[in-house]
C-alpha cells in the first residue's frame, strides 16, 4: 500500500512536473514568439518609413530640380542687347505721358526741369491730350498686342508689360483727384500729394530706361516687375 503510494505520489509529481514544465515552455515559446513577430513588424515598420522617407526625399528633391529649372527659364535673359536697348525704352512714354499733370509745381519750382519737359514731353503730350482714347488703345496694345508674341523678343515684351502696370499705379491718384475737382484745396496740400506721385513714377520709369540703355533689364521694381513677368510668362 505504501509502496503504491509512493508510485502514485511520484507519478502525480511527475505529472506535474510535465504540465508545469509545459506550462513553462509554452510560456516561454509564446514569449519568444511574441518577440519575434514584434522585432519582425518594428523591421517591417522601419523599412516602410525608411522608404516613406526615402520616397519624400525623392519627390522634394524633383520638386526642388522642376523649381529651379523654371526658375532658370525665368530668369535666363537678363541682359537686353542690340537695337532692343532702345525698344525696350518706347513702352515707358505711356506712363511719363499720363503721369505728366503730377509733375505742375515741380516744374514751377524747377524751371531747369521745367524747361525739358515743356521741350521733350510738352508737344507729345498736346497731340497726346487730343485724343481721349489714344491712351486706351497703346495700354491695350502694350498689354494685349505683345503677350504671347513670341516674334517679339522676352525683354521687350517685359518693358512693354512693366511700362503698362507702372500706368496703372498712376489710376489711384487719378481717381483720387478727380473726386476733388471744383473743390478750392489749398496749395501747401495738393503740392506734396502730387509732388509724390510724381517722384513714385518718375523714379521707376527712369530707372526702367537707364537699366534697358546699359543692357540690364530693369526688373527690380518690387511688386511691378513680378507681376510683369507673370504677365509674360517663362517664354
Amino acid at each position: 500500500m505504501i509502496h503504491s503510494r509512493t508510485i502514485t505520489s511520484s507519478l502525480c509529481c511527475f505529472f506535474l512536473i510535465l504540465v508545469t514544465g509545459q506550462q513553462h515552455g509554452a510560456q516561454a515559446f509564446s514569449t519568444a514568439t511574441t518577440r519575434s513577430l514584434d522585432s519582425r513588424l518594428s523591421f517591417v515598420a522601419s523599412s516602410s518609413a525608411s522608404a516613406s522617407s526615402s520616397s519624400a526625399i525623392q519627390h522634394q528633391t524633383t520638386k526642388t530640380r522642376r523649381s529651379t529649372q523654371l526658375l532658370s527659364m525665368w530668369s535666363s535673359d537678363d541682359e537686353i542687347e542690340g537695337i532692343d536697348k532702345f525698344k525696350s525704352c518706347i513702352p515707358y512714354m505711356l506712363p511719363l505721358l499720363d503721369g505728366e499733370g503730377f509733375g505742375k509745381f515741380i516744374y514751377e519750382r524747377v524751371p531747369p526741369l521745367g524747361f525739358l519737359d515743356s521741350l521733350f514731353i510738352g508737344p507729345l503730350y498736346e497731340s497726346y491730350s487730343r485724343f481721349p482714347f489714344f491712351g486706351t488703345l497703346i495700354f491695350i496694345g502694350l498689354t494685349l498686342g505683345t503677350r504671347g508674341n513670341t516674334d517679339m523678343s522676352r525683354n521687350l515684351r517685359f518693358n512693354a508689360q512693366q511700362a503698362a502696370l507702372i500706368d496703372v499705379a498712376l489710376i489711384v491718384p487719378e481717381l483720387i483727384g478727380s473726386g476733388f475737382d471744383g473743390e478750392d484745396i489749398p496749395r501747401y496740400l495738393q503740392e506734396p500729394c502730387m509732388n509724390f506721385v510724381w517722384y513714385f513714377y518718375m523714379s521707376m520709369v527712369l530707372y526702367s530706361i537707364f537699366s534697358n540703355l546699359q543692357g540690364k533689364k530693369p526688373n527690380k521694381i518690387p511688386w511691378i516687375s513680378d507681376y510683369a513677368e507673370i504677365m509674360v510668362g517663362p517664354f
